[in-house]
């Protein structure tokens, strides 16, 4: 079953330049880089729509929606600003640079809240190997960049 999760995480890896480019091109047809994060969201919550239809998932109850923490909406709110981000700088930097800063970013950010346990997610102590590889990422990054 692990195979099928990494395969899926390669997945989302290819689509996610193919989603800066298909937005970008939609940003430009419609003049307007809001309304081209915008209908990308739409798109995207029609396509849950009929996950949640086909899943028959429960849908929550008006209490329990109301009373969660706030910050938990923050993930939206995350998931719009890099849309409207990507868009914003994929055609001035590059793909392959943006995709090199946004997967850095991740990288920085999962080391922190992997050693610390944040969220739920088992605690993986800072290591070597970890930050060799992650010091790697980071020179790869400055070479795509800059050169």
């Amino acid at each position: 079953m692990g195979q099928l999760y990494i395969l899926v995480a390669l997945a989302i890896g290819l689509l996610l330049p193919l989603q800066v480019g298909i937005n970008t091109e939609l940003s430009q047809r419609l003049s307007s880089t809001v309304s081209a994060s915008f209908f990308s969201f739409a798109v995207g919550t029609i396509g849950l729509m009929i996950c949640f239809w086909v899943s028959r998932d429960p849908w929550p109850d008006l209490n329990t929606v109301t009373t969660l923490p706030k910050w938990l909406w923050l993930g939206g709110l995350i998931g719009a600003f890099a849309v409207f981000g990507s868009i914003v700088s994929g055609p001035k930097i590059g793909l392959l640079s943006l995709v090199a800063l946004v997967l850095t970013g991740q990288l920085l950010a999962s080391l922190i809240m992997d050693h610390n346990g944040w969220f739920g997610f088992p605690v993986r102590e800072l290591s070597l190997g970890r930050i060799s590889g992650s010091a790697l990422l980071l020179i790869a990054v400055i070479l795509i960049h800059k050169y």
